[in-house]
């Protein structure tokens, strides 16, 4: 393993905090000089709908530059603020008239140039856009918004959510992937419930969809499958069932992911035996594996890894930095080198998280810093109500101070995602006491 020697380089500062969000988009314009943030006043308790939070972006000379402002956000992902193309327009969830869509801003000119009737998660350079359902996203624990009901309530598959796709130009659209459909491809429907798909990641030529398809079981779990769709909608695929958690595409097709797939925890649970297990003894069951599977981690047995999986019908899996990477994290691929990713890691017992580059042909990890957490506790008063529309079941299995903080802006994961000349990685952090921006230049290192 090989340390990093660089600079670590602050974007944003106090005393309001700046974030852009997840591993999977690039926060940086085509001419690496706008880095696309979110501006807050708080990061005590979740977002609230009420609230006009400012979006903008930090240029050269590091100063935040306020273009616009959105309802619709959540911590770890933003709101789907991205590039379009290689214009600097910039297209951003939003709320109005108690629906989510999408706007288009005019960074040059900082000025709304339109605004769509459907939400965006991923844009094509091309100008389709693909959307989810983030009401029901959010009232299931997943990366939703609060501030809209939720229509598919009752119902464990609907035929009316899914992945929308939509033209940002012509605004053509339909309904690419139902929630009932997935929740019938390849899988007995009624081996779970509450069913969503959330996670659309696009591959490097833009052709396909990689996505998690989701449900809940009855112990209190939650069952995770891989899947690819065409952007035209053809040769949807599903690549691994099991525990499986962040990912990116390596290559047009493969994708890497953390995970345990086809274990004996796996096959049970799909089991038409596992069905007829009352409830209680359930959960009991499911605390005692996880004892067990923490301390098989803890003995440097592990049963999860880095996995990269084909994207074909019959996929092929094998095992990436073994020895090197030995827990999930957030990893995102060079765009100019895709032998190369950056990732970061959960926080130590300590609360540190380690930021790190690593060579998948070489078995080359460079770290290039760590950085802390914060003791500091949610709003609880304040984060009920914005809490409120959260499913009754999960809330009580998850906790009120747990989701609190999962969905403020105190939990705080690195994310850290490139520049588009794969030069520099950029990252969100809270070491010092508040939640900014930074960067680091790695071209040195990865030559």
């Amino acid at each position: 393993m090989k340390k990093g020697i660089l600079e670590i380089k602050t974007l944003t500062s106090g005393p309001k905090h700046h974030l852009f969000g997840f591993h999977d988009l690039c926060a940086w314009n085509h001419n690496n000089d706008r880095l696309l943030a979110i501006e807050v006043d708080s990061i005590l308790t979740p977002p609230d709908p009420k609230l006009a939070y400012t979006l903008g972006y930090v240029d050269v000379n590091n100063r935040f530059i306020p273009f616009g402002f959105t309802h619709a956000f959540n911590y770890p992902q933003g709101a789907r603020q991205q590039w379009i193309a290689d214009t600097n327009q910039v297209i951003v969830n939003d709320i109005q008239n108690n629906r989510i869509i999408s706007k288009i801003y005019d960074t040059d000119t900082c000025r709304l140039n339109d605004t769509l009737d459907y939400p965006t998660h991923i844009v094509t350079d091309e100008g389709w856009a693909f959307g989810l359902d983030y009401a029901r996203l959010f009232r299931l624990g997943a990366y939703g918004y609060a501030g809209t009901e939720d229509k598919t309530i009752g119902i464990d598959a609907p035929k009316e959510s899914g992945i929308i796709k939509h033209n940002i130009y012509t605004k053509e659209h339909q309904l690419l992937l139902s929630v009932h459909e997935i929740a019938h491809f390849k899988m007995d429907s009624k081996a779970g419930k509450h069913h969503y798909i959330t996670h659309l990641v696009l591959s490097p030529d833009q052709q396909r969809i990689a996505f998690l398809h989701r449900y809940k079981l009855s112990d209190g779990g939650e069952t995770t499958r891989l899947c690819t769709i065409g952007i035209d909608g053809n040769d949807l695929r599903c690549l691994a069932v099991g525990f499986l958690s962040h990912f990116d595409w390596k290559d047009n097709t493969h994708l890497m992911i953390w995970g345990r797939t086809g274990s004996t925890v796996e096959k049970f649970r799909e089991s038409v035996f596992y069905r007829l297990i009352p409830k209680k003894p359930l959960q009991i069951g499911k605390e005692l594996i996880k004892k067990a599977l923490k301390q098989s981690a803890g003995s440097g047995v592990s049963p999860f890894h880095w996995l990269c999986i084909s994207d074909e019908d019959i996929p092929v899996t094998a095992f990436i930095g073994e020895g090197f990477i030995p827990e999930d994290g957030h990893p995102m691929f060079c765009p100019t080198n895709r032998d190369w990713f950056v990732c970061d890691n959960y926080p130590d017992h300590n609360g540190i998280r380690t930021l790190f580059l690593f060579n998948t042909s070489l078995n080359q990890r460079i770290d290039l810093g760590r950085f802390k957490m914060i003791d500091t506790k949610p709003d609880l008063a304040s984060s009920q109500i914005l809490l409120s529309s959260t499913d009754p079941e999960l809330l009580k299995l998850v906790g009120l101070e747990a989701l609190a903080f999962n969905r403020s802006g105190l939990h705080c994961d690195l994310h850290p995602r490139w520049s588009p000349d794969g030069t520099k990685v950029a990252f969100d952090s809270i070491h010092k006491g508040t939640r900014q921006i930074y960067s680091c230049k790695v071209q040195n290192l990865i030559l």
